[in-house]
């Protein structure tokens, strides 16, 4: 694996470990609060999401907010025999258990990935050209390689976390469309 990237990894995952609750509560607030103003958002109706743990920015608003509009939420379920994620529907966040320590849905209900509107990516630093280096296991690489052209990626992220030099990135590399951030939104 590259070097770089692992520094990369290394140094942003530091930062965000590191960050204050309330400024961590305070950025995420920010950063979900302007993805629930987008269009993308107002007009999707199903949405394939992380659940944040390890000071990622926060998805329970998102995630909240999505039920209350009658959106249908999908979090990843992970196959860690085969690598992968896939989408499955919850109902309500008591669905949500942690496996090795991430959260995800405690029971497989699988949503095509064909009636996916979007999906947000969380990743550990993104770049001003949209791409993504995620926590090293490669299992959102995987599964955005195979998307279908209309489904949008979405990249939510602390400023700190983009940078504007192009990240080390490979063929396994997967971009994302936009990414936002409690600063900004990077088309």
């Amino acid at each position: 694996m590259n070097q770089e990237k692992i520094k990369i990894r290394q140094k942003i995952k530091k930062i965000r470990e590191q960050l204050e609750l309330e400024i961590w509560e305070d950025k995420s607030l920010k950063i979900q609060k302007k993805f629930l103003s987008t269009d993308y958002y107002i007009n999707s109706k199903v949405i394939f999401t992380y659940f944040h743990f390890d000071r990622e920015v926060k998805t329970d608003l998102i995630i909240k907010k999505s039920f209350e509009d009658e959106k249908i939420i999908c979090l990843p379920y992970i196959d860690w025999t085969k690598k992968i994620i896939i989408p499955s529907e919850i109902k309500t966040i008591l669905e949500i258990t942690e496996i090795k320590g991430i959260p995800g849905p405690k029971f497989l209900k699988p949503v095509d990935k064909k009636n996916i509107d979007l999906v947000i990516v969380p990743g550990v630093v993104f770049d001003i050209y949209r791409n993504r280096i995620g926590m090293g296991g490669g299992f959102y690489d995987r599964y955005l390689k195979n998307l279908p052209e209309k489904i949008l990626k979405i990249g939510l992220s602390f400023e700190f976390q983009v940078i504007n030099e192009k990240l080390p990135v490979d063929e396994n590399d997967e971009e994302v469309d936009l990414i936002i951030t409690e600063q900004r939104i990077i088309y």
